[in-house]
Formats: C-alpha cells, structure tokens, sequence
C-alpha cells in the first residue's frame, strides 16, 4: 500500500463522524506497506551500487532533477498516479539531502497549484477527468466537511500530507484561501513532512543499521493519526468557525 493509501484513511476519518470511515487495521497494514517498501528500495539501490547512480545522476546533468520534479508534480495533479513515496531515495540520488528535499517540495508545490488552478478555474467536471469518481468523492468530502479556512488548510499541510494532491484540488473548489495563502502553506508547511522522509531514506542508505530507529518512526507517524484522531476532528471543526 502506498503513502497516499495510508492518508487517504486518515483523510476520510476527519471528513466524516462515521467512525466506520477510518480503518485502524488499514492504517496499519499501509505502514507495515511503506515499510517493507523502504526496505526493499535501501536493498536494491545498495546491490545496484549508489555511487553507480549517483554517477547517472550526475552524467543525467539538469534533466535528472527536472525529471524528478516532473514525476512528483504529475503524480499530484493525476491523483490515480503514484509515485509512491521516491522520496525516501532522492537526498541519496542527488548526494544531498538538502538537494532532495527541494526537489521533492519543488514537485509537490508545482503539481499541488496546478491542481488548485484547474478546481478554481474549471471546477467538478475537469477535476472528475484528473482523478475519477472516486477521487472526485474524496475531494468533495473534504471540500464539504473538513476545510474551513487557512488554519484547516494548515493543519492538513502536515496530518494529511499523503493526499496532500486531493486537498490542493479541495481548496481550489471551497474557494477558501487565495492563492498566494494556498502556496505559502503548501511551501513553509509542506517541508516539514518533505523533510522528514527524505531524511528517513538518506540516513538509511548511509547505514542500513539504521532501518530500525526507521522503522520507529514510521511506526509513529502511522499510528499519531490514530491516538490523536479526536483532537484532530475537533481542532478542524473549530478552525473552520474562525
């Protein structure tokens, strides 16, 4: 199960009452997914060789981050799309977690406005051609029952960030914040989350012991929506008063 999976339970907990909506054993069962997708990827890159890529990388010159960029923007604006999360190999890739962790927000912003643009311009019949009925449905649920204003828009930056391509589309119908609000948050609160992964992935190519402090922290980061599920739901019904 990819990122976005995991999110996505955790999206619709908060768009509904129905505690039926969120699903504790998928929550898990997508962290113990992202896992074992971490490990997969630390294992293959190191059996590949990472000086090897990095090499390409750097052979690759401007296009490698463009290319980059490109997938994780398309992947927010064609919510069906994942690139699952590649970020966790970008600091390795570029040789810089810093350089990972730019060209990972860089994608995420550009394709988040680009989805904003089309809901605000065009609205439900576009969006439905982007991500499907289902995501429509998502969307709608979100747009409807979950963001009420920038500080709601905030706090899904950082507790949503998975399907952080369905909100973007969210704010852009509910018309609640303007643009350059939508992009501030998306840039300054998005690289809380940017960073964390990107670090994740660089300290366990640089010494696969650490797979296990790794493995901690995504336990947490799954199971915080879970125990502050409440406070969460509360916190946005409040914010979207103000």
């Amino acid at each position: 199960m990819s990122n976005r999976s995991i999110q996505n339970e955790a999206a619709n907990k908060v768009a509904s009452n129905n505690p039926e909506t969120f699903s504790t054993i998928q929550l898990i069962v997508g962290g113990v997914g992202l896992l074992a997708f971490i490990t997969v990827l630390v294992l293959g890159i190191n059996a590949i060789g990472v000086e090897r890529l990095q090499q390409a990388i750097q052979d690759a010159g401007v296009f490698a981050p463009l290319v980059y960029i490109a997938i994780k923007a398309l992947t927010n604006v064609f919510a069906p799309l994942t690139s699952g999360p590649i970020q966790v190999v970008a600091g390795t890739l570029f040789d810089s977690l810093w350089l990972g962790v730019l060209y990972t927000l860089i994608g995420e912003v550009l394709g988040g406005s680009i989805a904003f643009w089309i809901a605000r311009r065009f609205g439900q019949p576009v969006i439905r051609r982007f991500v499907g009925e289902k995501g429509l449905v998502q969307i709608s649920q979100i747009y409807e029952k979950q963001l009420g204003g920038w500080i709601s828009l905030a706090v899904a930056r950082v507790f949503l960030f998975g399907i952080w391509d369905f909100i973007s589309y969210a704010a852009g119908l509910a018309r609640i914040v303007k643009f350059r609000t939508y992009l501030l948050i998306s840039i300054i609160l998005g690289a809380l989350p940017t960073f964390f992964f990107v670090w994740i992935g660089t300290v366990a190519m640089d010494d696969m012991r650490s797979l296990y402090i790794i493995y901690g922290l995504v336990a947490l980061v799954v199971l915080a929506p879970i125990a502050g599920r409440g406070q969460i739901e509360r916190f946005l019904e409040w914010s979207r008063t103000r």
